[in-house]
């Protein structure tokens, strides 16, 4: 069977693309296949998989898979078959369009399985490490119902995001931003666009002491024919440069120092550039949590029984949240704190008229990246005869203490003041704390290596505003030292 797809051709000379159209196209390593009414792109040396291609075109309803996470448009799901003795692995994606409108769409451009396919190939055609996929399938009628994408798992491998949040060595740690930095220079200079440039889109493995990183997830990918404009570079950097707590400036310099070839004048200025887009990129961010944090998505969801109801963060299982809200009939009007979660009734207080307006104003900040409680939701309760008091609850950070605690034992303001100087040059650039901050609103974060971090226990006592810098920085340092200064003078 000859299969007519329009697909991009390279030419390595000038770092160029070239487009033409084939009849046998570019996937020459791949064989077809047609059963019932699905269609198959299949990498020949996955033959094996064929007898199985039936059942994986129903995940839902067959032992062969185990389904990770499902919503309305896609699964995501991953099985095992034997191969000559051999357990072999492998993760399959479907794309779901249930609506007539979604399907009557894809008559006029390819569908998001051979987009991904596709892109996956030709960037690994131009030398960028990927992972092909084994295979790409259709399921056709009159119109296409689901699409289908097969990749083999990589065995013993973690996301970056994973690597560097768990690992301590910092040898090692070098070695692998280097790494990184050289491939995110071979992305860029190879023309591919990921729009979601992030650590949880690169793998990493470790064999016989060699360390390789391939990019993953070409779902919002996109191939131009030639290398990247610095502006386009820069607007990629910054979305990776939105991880926070996981780099110091120093990892950060030495990644850039990696991506530019060791040329240090023009990595310091990539990271003055980069870090204005950052700021840019976060405020963007945090208009889109104030949309999505009162709506139904991945991230949201509405919690609801018969005490209770509100909205929820869905990373919080509905269970612990029950747990949580099942104290609050033996809370005051102070709060509580259960381990690392702190529950709040809500009072009102300008500028938020209402609860919603505060859930909004806490996801704001969440997305700025500032160091707050992280909000896990709000909740009415509907209990009858009783009061409708609606309460917040937060995830505060491990390992704190309020800085009145902490001066009380460490009598010297300064030695604490560093840590808070890094604070206001992070919060600066968004906004400003309220005059009415105190000491125990103040609270520090010593992780195991035993740096520390400043976070404001409440959400209420920072505000957004358009000032500059400068003059932020200025307000939030004056206000910091009057406290420090103030519960000193306690002391004495």
């Amino acid at each position: 069977m000859i299969i007519k797809i329009k697909v991009l051709n390279f030419s390595r000379e000038n770092n160029r693309f070239y487009y033409y159209n084939e009849r046998k196209t570019m996937f020459k390593e791949y064989i077809s296949y047609t059963e019932s009414n699905n269609q198959w792109l299949l990498r020949d040396q996955y033959a094996y998989l064929t007898p199985y291609l039936q059942q994986i075109k129903t995940p839902i309803d067959h032992t062969l898979i185990n389904v990770k996470r499902e919503d309305r448009f896609k699964i995501l799901a991953e099985f095992e078959v034997s191969n000559s003795g051999e357990v072999c692995r492998f993760i399959l994606k479907v794309y779901k369009y249930p609506s007539f409108f979604q399907q009557l769409r894809q008559l006029l451009k390819r569908t998001k399985a051979f987009r991904e396919f596709r892109m996956t190939y030709l960037a690994g055609f131009n030398s960028v490490p990927v992972e092909v996929p084994v295979a790409f399938g259709e399921q056709k009628s009159l119109f296409i119902k689901e699409s289908y994408l097969i990749i083999r798992k990589i065995e013993h491998s973690v996301t970056l995001n994973d690597y560097f949040r768990n690992n301590d060595c910092y040898a090692e740690r070098r070695s692998v931003l280097r790494e990184f930095g050289k491939l995110a220079r071979t992305i860029h200079d190879s023309g591919v666009k990921q729009d979601d440039f992030s650590l949880n889109n690169f793998l990493m493995s470790e064999h016989d002491g060699h360390i390789k990183i391939i990019l993953i997830d070409f779902e919002r990918v996109s191939i131009q024919p030639e290398s990247l404009q610095e502006k386009q570079s820069i607007l990629y950097l910054a979305k990776l440069n939105r991880t926070k707590g996981l780099f110091c400036n120093t990892d950060r310099l030495r990644f850039l120092m990696s991506y530019t070839n060791g040329d240090y004048a023009y990595g310091k200025k990539l990271a003055k550039q980069i870090e204005s887009m950052t700021i840019l990129l976060q405020k963007k961010d945090s208009k889109k949590f104030v949309r999505q944090c009162v709506c139904k998505n991945r991230k949201f969801g509405v919690f609801s029984d018969t005490k209770f109801q509100g909205w929820h963060r869905k990373a919080y299982s509905q269970e612990t949240i029950k747990t949580l809200l099942a104290a609050t009939d033996r809370m005051d009007n102070a709060g509580m704190q259960i381990d690392q979660y702190q529950i709040t009734r809500y009072a009102k207080m300008p500028p938020f008229h209402n609860a919603m307006d505060l859930w909004k104003h806490a996801n704001a900040l969440f997305a700025l990246r500032i160091n707050l409680p992280v909000p896990v939701g709000m909740f009415k309760r509907i209990s009858p005869g009783r009061a409708r008091d609606e309460f917040f609850i937060f995830q505060l950070p491990d390992n704190w203490e309020s800085i009145d605690r902490y001066l009380t034992s460490n009598k010297n303001p300064d030695i604490v003041m560093r840590t808070i100087k890094v604070f206001i040059e992070e919060i600066s650039p968004f906004g400003a704390v309220s005059q009415n901050l105190k000491a125990q609103d103040i609270i520090l974060q010593t992780d195991k290596h035993h740096r520390q971090k400043c976070f404001l226990k409440d959400c209420s006592l920072f505000f957004v505003n358009k000032k500059t810098f400068q003059q932020n920085k200025s307000f939030n340092t004056k206000v910091f030292e009057q406290v420090l200064m103030g519960y000193d003078n306690q002391l004495q």
